[in-house]
């Protein structure tokens, strides 16, 4: 494994490599303080910052970039162009669909579907088995409970 200096998107500096997939293909970039299950896969052009820990059977999808500090449970599937802040934690199984955001220190749950296009604020929390639909909006400290529906489009605890 060859590490280089990387310049991650929060601006951090830091030692990095490149991931080696299960299958041997070329994965994303990995700041070496990071700690990624074997099994799980990164996309080419994903990006996963310092401190970060990845579990079994992940996927990270491409143009993704994990924030610092981020911890992604078990069978977490996340897509391409999504964007995840420091300190935010994901339960397993969750999924995070193509372009969402999600915020500094947010909490998704195990089972969590988050749809696409989806803007998750800062220190906000998704229950477990949550389902959020495509271009849905959470705002900063709400809480979504545990087994809710979120619907198309909708605003919750945004400032208008």
């Amino acid at each position: 494994m060859q590490t280089f200096t990387h310049v991650f998107r929060n601006g951090v500096s830091a030692p990095a490599y490149r991931w080696k997939n299960p299958d041997g293909s070329e994965g994303g970039i990995v700041a070496e303080s990071a700690t990624i299950h074997p099994t799980a896969i990164i996309s080419s052009t994903a990006e996963i910052c310092p401190g970060t820990c990845i579990g079994e059977d992940a996927w990270i999808g491409n143009f993704s970039g994990i924030g610092a500090d981020v911890s992604i449970g078990a069978d977490v599937s996340i897509g391409k162009d999504v964007s995840i802040g420091k300190d935010v934690s994901i339960g397993n199984g969750a999924s995070i669909g193509d372009g969402s955001r999600i915020g500094l220190g947010a909490s998704i749950g195990a089972e969590a579907s988050i749809e696409e296009d989806v803007s998750i604020d800062s220190f906000a929390r998704i229950g477990a088995d949550a389902s959020i639909s495509t271009d849905a909006c959470i705002g900063k400290y709400v809480s979504i409970g545990a087994g809710s529906l979120v619907g198309l489009g909708s605003t919750i605890g945004m400032d208008f």
